[in-house]
């Protein structure tokens, strides 16, 4: 058990080399970065042709637990601006600038995918077809982040019927963080699945894979670490000054892409279901 544990280590670690992994994590987050924005305008202005956007602001504190507290800051304040806005404005939003932000957003989708790629060694599809991906994924992960909040009105009104007396806000509180947690872990499962540019297409995986467990496990730990990295030795405002949040968040985005392109890699390796006791593939050369 734990030779064969040891051989699927290290494939995994020389399918993340020939991958160039830093590097491509590093690609994912930057590319996250500049669509994130873009992203939390489209669910916002979408959200507002049925709904106060201000649910948001209950949706987004969630995140406060895995963010570090300067790159949550970040992205609280940007979001109160935006719900500051107009509402009828923002909430009829033309079609030109919805369309302009899904366009802005799907640049991180598409770097994902051309991580994913990557690590599984497939060659990238044609432009057209990337680009196509790309939006069509952008669209599921907003309609995602829209079931969130859908959620989170529907809750509240469903807990009413129960009787939990003080517990109320307690279950509440589990509830919409579970809701949230199940929903981002379907959001990963069908990148996982439909992302890479797999030859044969009736060759997908299940879609909750090992590589998924281990993705969510790996965010969670690193997130966590990074957190508590930055309570105890934070010296980014310092070095960085102004930008330090900047600087903090694209570091949050690359340990997530690591992470995520770790558990890809699992599954990579998983798929190709080696014999037990198969020496591991080299490592590339230097």
């Amino acid at each position: 058990m734990f030779k064969a544990l040891k051989i699927r280590s290290e494939r995994i670690l020389a399918r993340a080399a020939r991958a160039n992994l830093g590097m491509t994590a590093a690609g994912v987050a930057f590319f996250s970065f500049l669509s994130i924005f873009p992203a939390i305008s489209s669910v916002i202005a979408l959200w507002s042709f049925w709904a106060d956007p201000a649910i948001i602001r209950q949706e987004m504190a969630i995140a406060a637990d895995v963010l570090p507290a300067d790159a949550f800051s970040l992205l609280n304040t940007q979001l109160e601006a935006l719900l500051a806005a107009n509402s009828s404005d923002l909430g009829w939003a033309t079609v030109l600038s919805l369309c302009l932000a899904l366009w802005s957003a799907r640049a991180g989708v598409a770097g994902l995918i051309s991580g994913l790629n990557a690590v599984h060694h497939h060659p990238e599809r044609g432009n057209v077809h990337h680009l196509v991906l790309a939006l069509v994924m952008t669209l599921v992960l907003v309609a995602i982040a829209l079931a969130a909040l859908l959620a989170a009105v529907v809750v509240p009104v469903v807990l009413r019927f129960l009787p939990l007396g003080t517990m109320t806000a307690l279950v509440l509180d589990v509830a919409n963080t579970l809701l949230s947690l199940a929903l981002l872990v379907l959001g990963l499962a069908l990148t996982y699945r439909f992302g890479p540019n797999r030859p044969d297409h009736h060759d997908r995986p299940k879609l909750f894979t090992r590589g998924l467990l281990v993705a969510l496990v790996l965010w969670f730990a690193v997130s966590r670490g990074f957190v508590f990295y930055l309570a105890n030795f934070n010296n980014y405002n310092q070095v960085y000054g102004s930008i330090g949040a900047v600087v903090i968040l694209l570091m949050w985005l690359y340990l997530s892409a690591y992470a995520v392109l770790i558990g890809a890699a699992v599954d990579a390796e998983r798929a190709m279901i080696p014999e037990e006791g198969l020496p591991p593939e080299p490592l590339p050369a230097q």
